[in-house]
């Protein structure tokens, strides 16, 4: 699906790109998923020249930064039912007519500033639809500002990219069996890939019900690195760029105090790891689109190990759903 729904929103550029034209200011806003899609947008949007930032949709609603009629507001939304992303909306609708909503088929999100991602997916666990806003994220940040950035020039090798990372199951199966999914799971990433790893981390947890952490990657060298434990594993996503020489110092911590390593990136082999991973080559701001997806395949594939339901948001245990019955997305 992937592969096809890419080639598919690459032939058609959204039009409401237009409406951040002149923004003085952007705030990249969602919740979760939509939140690590908004951290990928934060760079794109730097790269064409505006102040971008990425703000959880809650934060966003009950905290607000100051926001003027000259600030931008993208919402992230994969299926535009959440409270706080609407709420988020509404507060930007107030002040600003520089908008877009990057959102699903068949969201009841309206408007010229809506552009489209893929069809709704079935599984609360979004990974077609996250893959989809960030290519609208790169799409939105290419048409601004006045000549196409480098990475532009790659946007059209995005579909073969990501039919090779989803060609990448059988590997992420087989690092599935190496991992200790009865201990904590470090995934790791500097720059745009710090995105993928709080990504790889949630996935993980939702799918099959493993403890797992997100990490930027400096962060995890001024206290959690004391906290680890041999028993545990990590996932460091290796990507050419500023972050890789701090990178290869973090994997060669964790190899001594005896973490099983997984190194996903097209440079994986730069770096001590235990199993490796290796992605298309593609420029550092686009990368995530694509390191994204072996770790969905090895979520999938965790779940399996573990005999649950990849999609079921453990709604089939008694505690779980009436905790969930507490509260409303």
């Amino acid at each position: 699906m992937q592969p096809t729904e890419a080639r598919r929103l690459l032939a058609d550029v959204p039009a409401a790109g237009h409406q951040l034209q002149g923004a003085r200011r952007v705030f990249v806003v969602g919740t979760g998923t939509s939140f690590h899609g908004a951290l990928v947008g934060q760079y794109l949007l730097r790269s064409v020249g505006l102040d971008a930032w990425a703000v959880p949709a809650f934060e966003f609603a009950c905290y607000p930064p100051r926001l003027a009629s000259e600030d931008g507001l993208v919402l992230l939304s994969h299926r535009g039912t959440k409270r706080f992303s609407r709420a988020a909306l509404d507060r930007g609708r107030q002040v600003t007519e520089r908008r877009v909503v990057v959102t699903g088929e068949g969201s009841p999100i309206e408007g010229p500033e809506v552009v489209r991602t893929v069809p709704q997916e079935r599984s609360p666990v979004h990974t077609a639809s996250h893959v989809g806003a960030m290519i609208r994220l790169a799409q939105l940040a290419a048409g601004l500002g006045g000549a196409p950035p480098a990475w532009a020039r790659q946007l059209d090798r995005l579909p073969a990219a990501i039919e090779e990372a989803v060609g990448l199951r059988d590997q992420a199966r087989a690092v599935a069996t190496t991992l200790n999914l009865d201990h904590t799971i470090h995934f790791v990433g500097g720059g745009p890939a710090r995105a993928t790893a709080l990504e790889g981390a949630l996935k993980i947890r939702e799918a099959a019900y493993v403890a797992a952490e997100g990490h930027e990657l400096e962060s995890i060298l001024h206290g959690p690195l004391v906290g680890l434990q041999p028993q545990q594993s990590a996932v460091l996503i290796v990507q050419p760029g500023p972050s890789l020489g701090r990178t290869r110092e973090v994997a060669a911590a964790l190899v001594d105090i005896g973490l099983t390593t997984v190194a996903v990136g097209p440079a994986a082999a730069s770096v001590p790891a235990t199993v490796r991973i290796e992605t298309p080559r593609l420029d550092e701001l686009l990368a995530p689109i694509v390191n994204v997806i072996p770790l969905q395949w090895l979520a999938y594939e965790a779940s399996r190990r573990r005999n649950v339901d990849a999609d079921s948001f453990r709604r089939e245990v008694a505690a779980y759903a009436a905790a969930q019955r507490r509260f409303a997305l």
